[in-house]
Parts: structure tokens; sequence; C-alpha cells
């Protein structure tokens, strides 16, 4: 790396403390009492519509610290459905029996997959086929959602999604990307570009010309199958090759599927009232992918879940 890059990868770590991180500490410190308050409430949700069949398929990879975030995410969004929904859980490997039968109890349709199940899976497809895919799928942390979830349920088209991300109101074009006659790519445009490299960079490396502010925390995705993560494991080949970039980059999972999505015609963002944000909620918000950092996070708790146990008739504690 040259000097030039390192000093703007400095510059640019100091600049997303003081912005983003520094001034919101009191904030995150608050969100575990907040928490604990919220979770008796995940209980009392009301029932969802009886299942009536699998038009709606959602893959989420959650753990066990994390089961009241993914429960309240995947309620507020299948009771939009109308009992079309199932949910698929992945598990990071820390998922009990016990957290299992509470998802089942409050959301009803939903598949929960062991990560030794997925291990065997994977492997007995990309082990002997694949030479970066596969290492880098048993070794990063979010390679479930682009690997392992097209391996699990039946339907064209899948939508991935965050454990933070809360709907609000009907995601009419969810729906429609999901029911789409040729599945296509759509997702919540991101706060800024989050790839492993710039998307010229990129382009240059693969020559596949990637669409901006893409975020794989919730995405509506064709199914994939081998012959997409063989095309993918030759562009991991050809980054592999260059020094510019990191095929283990901590944004790779998310590269990987603007890659994945800049071959797919048709793809696009959801509307504005989809995009990610770093303000307020404001009152027009479709849904909200409250994304990990300190500015955004603090808002699930004090905008998102309020509002959301709101609409639910309920109230805090």
């Amino acid at each position: 790396m040259s000097a030039i890059r390192q000093l703007r990868k400095k510059l640019g770590s100091i600049k997303c403390k003081v912005l983003d991180e520094w001034p919101y500490r009191g904030r995150m410190r608050a969100i575990p009492e907040i928490r604990d308050g919220y979770r008796p409430l995940v209980e009392k949700l009301p029932p969802l519509p009886p299942f009536r069949g699998n038009v709606y398929e959602l893959h989420m990879l959650c753990g066990h610290r994390d089961v009241d975030m993914g429960i309240w995410a995947s309620w507020s969004i299948m009771r939009f459905l109308d009992g079309e929904a199932r949910l698929y859980v992945h598990s990071d490997g820390t998922l009990t029996k016990e957290d299992e039968v509470f998802w089942k109890r409050i959301i009803g349709e939903v598949v929960v997959i062991d990560r030794a199940l997925s291990d065997r899976t994977v492997e007995a497809s990309l082990a002997s086929t694949t030479k970066h895919l596969y290492p880098w799928r048993c070794s990063n942390w979010a390679s479930a959602q682009l690997v392992d979830v097209h391996y699990f349920g039946d339907a064209p088209s899948l939508l991935i999604m965050d454990s933070d991300v809360l709907t609000f109101s009907k995601p009419e074009a969810v729906i429609a990307a999901l029911k789409s006659q040729v599945p296509k790519f759509s997702w919540c445009l991101d706060l800024r570009d989050a790839y492993s490299a710039t998307p010229e960079v990129l382009k240059e490396v693969t020559g596949v010309e990637i669409p901006r502010r893409l975020c794989a925390g919730f995405l509506v995705t064709p199914r994939l199958g081998l012959d997409d993560f063989l095309q993918l494991d030759e562009d991991m080949n050809k980054i592999d090759a260059d020094p510019r970039i990191s095929v283990g980059h901590f944004w790779s999972c998310q590269t990987y599927y603007a890659l994945v999505a800049g071959r797919k015609p048709g793809s696009e963002p959801f509307p504005e009232s989809y995009s990610n944000i770093s303000g307020n909620t404001d009152a027009g918000r479709t849904l909200r992918h409250f994304v990990g950092i300190p500015k955004v996070r603090f808002r699930y708790y004090t905008e998102g879940l309020p509002r959301l146990v709101k609409q639910a008739g309920l109230a805090a504690g």
C-alpha cells in the first residue's frame, strides 16, 4: 500500500471516529438497559396470519445474542405478507434449542438451519470446485448470507435480511421484487459504497461495473447456483492477484454480492423510503436498516422499537 493510500485510510478512520462514534458513546452505553426493557414485549407480539404457502422466502443469519432482534425483525415484515412467508434462520453456531422453540412460538413458520448441516452441505458442493470461495466461506463472518442461504429453501428469489432491520409499513417494492417473473437483485441503498475497493478499481480488476451503494443487509436476490459461484470464484482469483484488494476484506461479502448483481440484468435499488440513513427515522420510512455504527445503532432502540411497539398495540414497561 502506498504512503498516500495509508494516510487516506488513517484519516478516514479518524473521521469516522470523530463523526460517527465518539459523539454517541453515551447513547450506546444506555442500550443494554433499554434493550432489557423491551425484551418482555417480544412474547406479547400479536399472532401472525396462519401459514398458507411459501410465496415469500426470507433468510436471516443470527445467533443466540440477537434472538430478540431477529424476532422483532421477522415479525415486523412477516405481518405484511399474509401468511405466505417462510423464514429460514441460519445459525451462526450459537443458537440453542430453546432459541428455536421461542422463535417458532412467536413467528410460527421458522426453519432453523444448524451450522453443522450448513457446513456439510456447502462443503459437498464447493470444497472441490472452488479455489477461493470455499476457504473464504469458512472464514468470513458473513459468508452464510452469500453462500449458505442459496442451498436451503426452494423459492426462485430470496430476501436476505439482517436482524437489525425493522419494517414499519407494507413493503410493496420488496413484495414486487420477490414475485418478479424474472428474478432480479433489489437492495436498500447503503450510506455509501462499502466494498473491498472502489467500484472503479473493482471494474478494472474484474471487468464488472458494480452497482453503487448496494447493501447486503437487506436485499432480494435470485437463487444462486453453482455456475454463479464458479464465476465468483474466478473474480476472487483476480482479486487475490491484485495487491490493492484483499479477498477477505471486512466488506468482502457485500462486494461479492455487488459483483454478482452487476452481471444480472434488471438489478436496481429499492425506493428512497427503504434506503439506509444516518439521521432520525422519518415518518414516511417503509423500513429501516439500523446499521451497526454508533451514530445509527442507538436509534434502533430509541426510534425503531418504540414505533414498532406502538404499531403492535403494546406498551413498553
